[in-house]
């Protein structure tokens, strides 16, 4: 993404496992620096101090991505650690599905508010500062549900459908600033999010599988501007 920096500054929301583990790891084999976001302390400990293992500047901050105050606290401290941002992986995410009339109201809450109202709070803080410097790559956790519609989908689909939106309208608003924002939109990922539910994962995407991908969107050329990566298991 900016061959002249040698290490990124790179901060994932929903870095205590699955997709935004996957994505630290994965970018730590070339030694960036890193802030993970999570509400699992203990996870996130642990996977920072892996990355201290692998040679990388690694902080952590634990909250609730829509939650403004300590949004803005972290926020504070990323800037503090690392002296900017040159990438946002926008992960954090909460499901629940069911028939519609079966969904509580507060499902409803979570999902919004973690996956739209989240994303929201993150890309207006990140925002301004990459614009400053004229550089940066956004990327948001969507879903193939962000692009289709799936029964027993019904709120999901829809918060994911609404950062699709977001992140289409925000490149048309990025053009000619050096920023870029993407959306990573896998379908079922084997991770602990399928923890407990009545499900086969044999047949998943693995985190791995998506963590390539979101490297592929950090790493491409200035004259490359990714949209989207559709990612569908390959075991039928």
């Amino acid at each position: 993404m900016n061959n002249e920096m040698d290490s990124l500054r790179i901060v994932i929301t929903g870095g205590s496992s699955g997709i935004g583990e996957a994505t630290a790891l994965e970018m730590a084999k070339s030694g960036h620096r890193f802030y993970l976001t999570g509400r699992n302390e203990g996870r996130l400990q642990k996977i920072v101090a892996e990355l201290h293992s692998l040679g990388c500047d690694a902080y952590y901050g634990v909250g609730d991505v829509a939650d403004e105050k300590i949004s803005e606290q972290m926020f504070s401290e990323i800037k503090q650690k690392l002296g900017g941002v040159d990438v946002l992986l926008a992960n954090a995410g909460v499901g629940h599905f069911g028939n519609l009339e079966d969904l509580s109201l507060d499902q409803f809450d979570s999902q919004f508010n973690t996956n739209v109202r989240g994303v929201f709070l993150w890309l207006k803080m990140v925002l301004p500062l990459m614009k400053g410097q004229n550089s940066g790559q956004v990327i948001v956790t969507s879903s193939n549900l962000g692009l289709k519609t799936s029964a027993r989908g019904s709120l999901y689909a829809a918060t994911k459908h609404a950062v699709q939106a977001m992140v289409w309208c925000l490149r048309e608003e990025l053009k000619g600033t050096g920023v870029k924002a993407a959306t990573i939109n896998p379908g079922s990922v084997d991770t602990p999010w399928f923890d407990g539910k009545d499900v086969d994962r044999s047949k998943m995407l693995s985190s791995a599988d998506i963590a390539t991908a979101i490297r592929l969107i950090i790493d491409q050329n200035e004259t490359s501007d990714i949209d989207h990566i559709l990612l569908t298991p390959g075991r039928k």
